[in-house]
Order: C-alpha cells, then sequence, then structure tokens
C-alpha cells in the first residue's frame, strides 16, 4: 500500500467514524411528545402508566401529559390548535376528525406504523367509520360506548319475571315495567319499571333501531323527521305519558337503580364499573337493547372519541405513541380501569369476555354499533333531551319536536364545522 493510499484510507475511515457518530447523536436526539385529553382520575393514572412503558421501551422520546376537564377542554384546545401551541397528540370526539383533517389541522396516522388496511383489520367498522378522511385515517378511536339495559334480577323475581329472559321487544319492555312499576294509595311511585331518562344516546339508538336515516345525505345535514324517528321518540315518551312506567318525579334514575327501586334502565357499560364502586352489594345484570319487533335491530348508538397527531408533530414516533394507546393490550387494561368498550375485533370474542354475563352482552352490542353522522356534540344529548322534554314536560306531539330538533341540530351542525376549523 502506497504512502498516499494509506492517508487515503484514514482519511476515509475518519469520515465514517464521523457520519457514523453524527448519526447515533441524532438517533438519540430527545423527542418531547405533548399529550392532551380529557380528565378523570382513572384515565389519567393509566395514561400516565402507559406514557412511562412507552418511554422505557423508547428511551429518546419524553411524553409530558396534560388532562383537563372536559368542561374545559375545548375552550382550551381550539385556541392552542390556532396558535400553532397546542399540543402533538390529543383526544378530540370521533366525528369532529373529517372537519380537522380538512382543515389540515391533524395529519394522517403514519403508514409505517399502521397502513389503511391494517386499521380496518384490526378494528371493527363503525369505530373507525369516522376517522377515514380522503381515504386515509386521521386517528384511532379510544373511550367507544354503546347502550344497553341494566335490570335488576331481584325485583324481576318479585314482578313473576324470569330475571334469565329479559325483554326482547319493546312491547314486552312495556310489559315488564308494568309488572315491576308500584305506586302508593295515593298514586305516588315507590318503585319504578323502567327509565330512559330522556337521554340523548339512549332516544337516538332508539330511532336507529327504528331504521331512522337521522341524516340527509343530499344536505349533509341532520333531519329527524322521518317516521322512524317519530316512532322512536313516541315509544320513548310514552313510557311517561301514557303507560306511566317511568316517572320523572322518582328521582334520578342511576341512583334509584343503586337503591333497588328501579327494575330497568338502559345506559353506557360504564356504568358497570360504577354501580361495583358505588353500590357494591346491588345484585344486576346485563342484556342488549330489546328490539323494536321480534327479530329486529337491536343496534345502538355508538359514542366514542379519538386520539389524533398535530400536523406539526413528527409523525412517525407520534402514530406510534397514539397507536400504543389503543393497542390490544391498553384497550383491555382501559376496560378494566374505565369501563370503556374495546374496539379491536379480537378482544370482542375473548373468552373471557364471551363468558362474563355483564360484559358480554356488551361485546355483542358494539359489534352491532352505528356511529353518529353528525360533527356537533349538541345532538349527542342536549338538543335531543330537549326535545323528549317538548313532548313529556309540555305536551308537544313527537313529530313537532322533532321538527324543532332538525331545526336546532342544521344549526348546531353548521356551527360546530365551522368550529372544527381552527
Amino acid at each position: 500500500m502506497t504512502k498516499n493510499m494509506s492517508r487515503y484510507g484514514a482519511l476515509l475511515l475518519a469520515v465514517v467514524l464521523l457520519v457514523g457518530l453524527s448519526c447515533n447523536v441524532a438517533a438519540q436526539k430527545k423527542v418531547t411528545i405533548v399529550h392532551w385529553q380529557h380528565h378523570s382520575p382513572a384515565r389519567l393514572e393509566l395514561v400516565q402508566t402507559f406514557a412511562e412503558e412507552f418511554m422505557k421501551q423508547n428511551p429518546n422520546v419524553k411524553i409530558e401529559i396534560e388532562s383537563v376537564p372536559e368542561s374545559d377542554y375545548f375552550q382550551k384546545l381550539l385556541p392552542a390548535l390556532a396558535a400553532g401551541s397546542g399540543p402533538d397528540t390529543f383526544q378530540i370526539p370521533t366525528g369532529q376528525v373529517p372537519a380537522y383533517a380538512a382543515s389540515g389541522v391533524i395529519q394522517q396516522i403514519d403508514p409505517r406504523v399502521a397502513t389503511a388496511r391494517q386499521i380496518e383489520n384490526d378494528f371493527i367498522a363503525p369505530a373507525i367509520k369516522r376517522l377515514k378522511y380522503d381515504g386515509k385515517y386521521y386517528g384511532f378511536p379510544v373511550d367507544t360506548q354503546t347502550i344497553v339495559l341494566f335490570y335488576n334480577p331481584k325485583l324481576f323475581k318479585e314482578a313473576g319475571l324470569d330475571p334469565a329472559r329479559p325483554p326482547q321487544t319493546w312491547d314486552e319492555l312495556i310489559k315488564y315495567a308494568q309488572a315491576i312499576h308500584k305506586r302508593d294509595v295515593k298514586g305516588v311511585t315507590t318503585q319504578m319499571g323502567v327509565a330512559t331518562g330522556g337521554y340523548g344516546p339512549v332516544l337516538v339508538s332508539l330511532m336507529i333501531q327504528n331504521g331512522a336515516p337521522l341524516w340527509d345525505n343530499k344536505t349533509q345535514l341532520p333531519d329527524f323527521n322521518s317516521p322512524q324517528a317519530i316512532e322512536a321518540l313516541k315509544f320513548a315518551t310514552d313510557m311517561v305519558t301514557t303507560y306511566k312506567v317511568e316517572d320523572p318525579q322518582f328521582g334520578q334514575r342511576y341512583n334509584a337503580f343503586r337503591q333497588d327501586k328501579l327494575g330497568m334502565v338502559f345506559g353506557h357499560p360504564a356504568m358497570i364499573g360504577s354501580f361495583r364502586t358505588t353500590a357494591p352489594n346491588l345484585d344486576f345484570l346485563v342484556a342488549e337493547v330489546p328490539a323494536p319487533k321480534a327479530g329486529g335491530s337491536r343496534s345502538t348508538l355508538l359514542t366514542s372519541w379519538a386520539y389524533v397527531v398535530s400536523s406539526k408533530a413528527e409523525s412517525e414516533i407520534c402514530s406510534k405513541w397514539v397507536a400504543y394507546l389503543t393497542s390490544a393490550d391498553a384497550q383491555k387494561r382501559w376496560t378494566l380501569t374505565t369501563g370503556e368498550l374495546p374496539s379491536r375485533r379480537a378482544l370482542l370474542d375473548l373468552p373471557e369476555y364471551k363468558s362474563d354475563k355483564l360484559l358480554a352482552p356488551c361485546m355483542e352490542s358494539m359489534k352491532k354499533s352505528v356511529p353518529a353522522p353528525w360533527t356537533t356534540r349538541s345532538l349527542d344529548d342536549e338538543l335531543v333531551r330537549k326535545a323528549y322534554q317538548m313532548v313529556t314536560l309540555k305536551g308537544e306531539s313527537p313529530a313537532a319536536a322533532l321538527k324543532w330538533l332538525t331545526q336546532e341540530g342544521i344549526k348546531a351542525e353548521k356551527e360546530q364545522q365551522e368550529l372544527a376549523k381552527p
């Protein structure tokens, strides 16, 4: 080897070493992920645990979590995003994902982490339907809930009903409620048969079951004026006004259920954890919601949020983080801790869920769930509840109440579509 070649080789080696050192330094450069979500103590503690695990697996990542009360969440999130100072990853209601994606505020899930086909194979269709925009997925589902029927086997037995056979149809629901409902000599309710509480997701679920479209595909705006929606609202309000098996004066429905004073109550599966914590001695069971008619639909409204990645964030690592938050293991722990249901296909048929008399009906309800077509959160409960009260408290007809709901829903939807464009 000549002297010049030796010098050249040494120089080349030095360059290689220098480049390698630079790459190594770059690889170990700290990446900070600022993560926001709405708050509850159980959620915060578990997400912090997930963050610690993720950081151990990814030593170059630092995750900063900010948990904000839901009542203040959007007042803080939207201005921060508009100013470009918002979080890297955060939660938004699933229905708002397309608007955020269209405005460029969030970015698609990095295909290096999960392709569209992988997401569709891993998650049930209702949970991800609103997460897709322009052929790409912009988030992972979290906090997924449906509607189920909770019932009290003790009150069933006292009324001569079989706890092993909850009501299967709307007509049976009324008959069961009439058997359970009790009044004193003055006609005052002492034990209530059934309750919806006028809760929006329950009422919308009844409409979905009954085949109501709820959405005008031409205008891309809400529409509750169908005969099916009117019939469903009439069924719910008749429990109060005609059959008198739900008494709004009897008190808060979940408290009544905890006290063995209510036979059946519609609610989210997350109430399983609430009942176990607040009334540990309460004996209760869970069933899928009764169908309008024998063999009819038992679908209910799917409500959910999504973890998304800000457009300004580092794509791959942030997508990897939100994927970790919704992994199979994370969803199992999330269900155990918060009561929210899993949305991964593989989890819904787990033997441990199928053999659980409380969780099995909830998992079946997930398979049949339907996501809301709107963006505005006011149609999730507030406006629908007001339409219900127009009938039960003011004597309006269900048709008139739903005409009002459609008008107000259109206004709210247009406003929300604008608000979701920070």
